[in-house]
């Protein structure tokens, strides 16, 4: 199965996506259409501090038109390194610096429209930071620490919708130690 791209016509372009119409031939020999969005890639990181809080954003999504809870995430910029870019996002976002980093795996968040893959990591023993690097300027939001308890609750109640929050959580959740 193989889909061999014939034609590619840029239908948008903005600072970090561009949305493409591809024009391909299936391997069935079928002509057809494919809207693609080519996107650099983000990192999230799943922070847990010292006394094992998990560190979560509360933030609006203008997308869906509603507040969600979410692990820090970020888009990589030019050649950035993902671990980079997730340590960073922990510190812009949460507000805490982890003693160490653990690459958990990369997803294909969109697979059927978008090319972007999102690197998934927790950060361990995180401690708080009084001059964090400075948030993006449209961004607002508030800094929420939970329990193991409570945020399967969260689970359970269906309040986090994000995928890559869930499979973190849900990661974390299940390791041996708990």
């Amino acid at each position: 199965m193989k889909e061999t791209k014939i034609h590619s016509k840029d239908v948008y372009q903005s600072n970090f996506l561009r949305i493409e119409e591809d024009t391909v031939i299936t391997s069935e020999n079928i002509e057809t259409k494919r809207i693609v969005i080519r996107h650099p890639g983000a990192s999230a990181i799943l922070p847990i501090t010292n006394d094992h809080k998990i560190v979560l954003i509360k933030q609006f999504r203008y997308p869906i038109d509603a507040v969600t809870i979410e692990v820090p995430a970020g888009k990589l910029e030019e050649h950035e390194d993902p671990i980079l870019c997730a340590s960073r996002e922990c510190e812009e976002e949460a507000h805490v610096n982890p003693e160490k980093i653990e690459h958990v795996m990369s997803i294909h968040n969109c697979l059927g429209y978008s090319d972007e893959v999102i690197h998934l990591y927790i950060g361990y023993g995180c401690k708080h930071i009084k001059n964090p690097l400075p948030k993006d300027i449209d961004e607002t939001f508030e800094i929420l620490y939970y329990t193991k308890k409570e945020v399967q609750a969260l689970l359970k109640s269906h309040l986090i919708t994000d995928a890559k929050t869930i499979i973190l959580l849900q990661h974390y959740l299940a390791l041996p130690w708990f």
